[in-house]
Protein backbone atom coordinates (compact mmCIF):
# COMPACT_ATOMS: atom_id res chain seq x y z
CA UNK A 1 0.00 0.00 0.00
CA UNK A 2 3.03 2.58 0.85
CA UNK A 3 4.33 1.89 -2.65
CA UNK A 4 1.08 3.14 -4.49
CA UNK A 5 0.58 6.14 -2.29
CA UNK A 6 4.49 7.19 -2.94
CA UNK A 7 3.96 6.51 -6.81
CA UNK A 8 0.86 7.98 -6.49
CA UNK A 9 2.53 11.07 -5.11
CA UNK A 10 5.78 11.37 -7.28
CA UNK A 11 2.85 10.90 -10.44
CA UNK A 12 1.11 14.15 -9.26
CA UNK A 13 4.17 16.28 -8.31
CA UNK A 14 5.73 15.55 -11.80
CA UNK A 15 2.45 16.45 -13.00
CA UNK A 16 1.97 19.79 -11.39
CA UNK A 17 5.41 20.44 -12.32
CA UNK A 18 4.51 19.88 -16.48
CA UNK A 19 1.48 21.67 -15.60
CA UNK A 20 2.90 24.80 -14.19
CA UNK A 21 5.63 24.72 -17.19
CA UNK A 22 3.03 24.46 -19.33
CA UNK A 23 1.41 27.52 -18.10
CA UNK A 24 4.29 29.32 -18.18
CA UNK A 25 5.09 28.99 -21.47
CA UNK A 26 1.55 29.83 -22.13
CA UNK A 27 2.17 33.39 -20.28
CA UNK A 28 5.28 33.97 -21.88
CA UNK A 29 3.81 33.63 -25.25
CA UNK A 30 0.97 36.10 -24.09
CA UNK A 31 3.46 38.39 -22.65
CA UNK A 32 5.28 38.22 -26.05
CA UNK A 33 2.59 38.94 -28.13
CA UNK A 34 0.69 41.96 -25.98
CA UNK A 35 4.14 43.73 -25.85
CA UNK A 36 4.86 43.38 -29.27
CA UNK A 37 1.01 45.17 -30.23
CA UNK A 38 0.98 47.41 -27.53
CA UNK A 39 2.10 50.36 -29.54
CA UNK A 40 -0.03 49.51 -32.37
CA UNK A 41 -3.05 49.55 -30.16
CA UNK A 42 -2.57 52.83 -28.55
CA UNK A 43 -2.35 53.95 -32.19
CA UNK A 44 -5.68 52.44 -32.89
CA UNK A 45 -7.00 53.92 -29.88
CA UNK A 46 -5.36 57.23 -30.49
CA UNK A 47 -7.10 57.41 -34.26
CA UNK A 48 -10.87 56.48 -32.79
CA UNK A 49 -10.22 59.27 -30.34
CA UNK A 50 -9.41 61.42 -32.61
CA UNK A 51 -12.19 60.31 -35.00
CA UNK A 52 -14.95 61.30 -31.79
CA UNK A 53 -12.82 64.73 -31.36
CA UNK A 54 -13.80 65.72 -34.61
CA UNK A 55 -17.64 64.86 -34.66
CA UNK A 56 -17.79 66.82 -31.10
CA UNK A 57 -16.15 69.48 -32.33
CA UNK A 58 -19.08 69.35 -35.24
CA UNK A 59 -21.33 68.35 -32.80
CA UNK A 60 -20.65 71.76 -31.26
CA UNK A 61 -19.65 73.84 -34.44
CA UNK A 62 -23.72 72.97 -34.79
CA UNK A 63 -24.93 73.90 -32.29
CA UNK A 64 -22.79 76.92 -31.26
CA UNK A 65 -22.04 78.07 -35.06
CA UNK A 66 -18.60 78.16 -34.46
CA UNK A 67 -15.52 76.02 -34.13
CA UNK A 68 -14.13 75.60 -30.04
CA UNK A 69 -11.40 77.81 -28.32
CA UNK A 70 -10.07 75.36 -26.95
CA UNK A 71 -10.84 71.30 -26.67
CA UNK A 72 -12.25 72.24 -22.94
CA UNK A 73 -14.88 74.01 -24.46
CA UNK A 74 -16.69 70.10 -25.65
CA UNK A 75 -17.11 69.34 -21.70
CA UNK A 76 -17.57 72.45 -20.46
CA UNK A 77 -20.83 74.31 -20.73
CA UNK A 78 -19.82 77.55 -21.86
CA UNK A 79 -22.71 79.56 -21.04
CA UNK A 80 -23.74 79.71 -24.07
CA UNK A 81 -27.81 79.43 -24.47
CA UNK A 82 -27.04 77.05 -27.58
CA UNK A 83 -24.65 74.20 -25.72
CA UNK A 84 -25.91 71.00 -25.87
CA UNK A 85 -23.06 69.36 -24.62
CA UNK A 86 -21.31 67.82 -23.02
CA UNK A 87 -20.18 66.49 -26.48
CA UNK A 88 -17.39 64.11 -25.65
CA UNK A 89 -16.11 62.39 -22.23
CA UNK A 90 -13.70 64.39 -20.11
CA UNK A 91 -11.09 61.53 -20.25
CA UNK A 92 -11.17 61.74 -24.05
CA UNK A 93 -9.29 64.94 -24.21
CA UNK A 94 -6.10 63.59 -23.26
CA UNK A 95 -4.68 60.85 -25.45
CA UNK A 96 -3.92 56.62 -25.05
CA UNK A 97 -0.19 58.39 -23.89
CA UNK A 98 -1.93 60.33 -21.29
CA UNK A 99 -1.04 63.98 -22.80
CA UNK A 100 -2.97 66.41 -24.20
CA UNK A 101 -4.24 66.37 -27.70
CA UNK A 102 -2.80 69.59 -29.57
CA UNK A 103 -5.71 71.84 -30.45
CA UNK A 104 -5.18 74.82 -32.72
CA UNK A 105 -8.05 77.01 -34.10
CA UNK A 106 -7.21 79.08 -37.24
CA UNK A 107 -9.78 81.80 -37.63
CA UNK A 108 -8.28 82.95 -41.38
CA UNK A 109 -8.83 79.39 -42.00
CA UNK A 110 -12.17 78.77 -40.58
CA UNK A 111 -10.92 75.47 -39.44
CA UNK A 112 -8.86 73.89 -36.86
CA UNK A 113 -5.79 71.75 -36.20
CA UNK A 114 -6.23 68.57 -33.89
CA UNK A 115 -3.54 65.86 -33.44
CA UNK A 116 -1.15 64.00 -30.85
CA UNK A 117 2.69 63.56 -31.15
CA UNK A 118 2.35 59.87 -30.10
CA UNK A 119 4.26 57.70 -27.90
CA UNK A 120 7.68 59.98 -28.20
CA UNK A 121 5.35 62.95 -27.08
CA UNK A 122 7.65 64.87 -30.13
CA UNK A 123 7.03 66.09 -33.46
CA UNK A 124 8.22 62.98 -36.17
CA UNK A 125 8.34 59.51 -35.45
CA UNK A 126 8.27 56.10 -37.08
CA UNK A 127 5.67 53.27 -36.27
CA UNK A 128 3.80 53.62 -33.03
CA UNK A 129 5.66 57.14 -32.14
CA UNK A 130 4.19 58.66 -35.08
CA UNK A 131 1.72 61.38 -35.14
CA UNK A 132 -1.74 61.29 -35.89
CA UNK A 133 -3.82 64.30 -37.35
CA UNK A 134 -7.29 63.94 -37.40
CA UNK A 135 -9.17 63.71 -40.47
CA UNK A 136 -11.30 66.54 -39.71
CA UNK A 137 -8.04 68.81 -39.28
CA UNK A 138 -7.11 71.88 -41.88
CA UNK A 139 -3.71 70.18 -43.76
CA UNK A 140 -1.20 72.40 -42.46
CA UNK A 141 2.69 72.12 -40.92
CA UNK A 142 2.28 72.47 -37.64
CA UNK A 143 3.42 75.04 -35.20
CA UNK A 144 6.43 74.79 -33.15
Amino acid sequence: MPKKIFRYLITAVISAFSLLGALYVLLMIKLAINGSHTGHTKQKRAQIILMRLDQAISEYRSDIGHFPERLNDLVTDTNDLMWMGSYIKEKELKDPWGEDHHYHLIHHANGYQLFTLGADHAEGGQDHQQDQLSKGSLFIIKPK
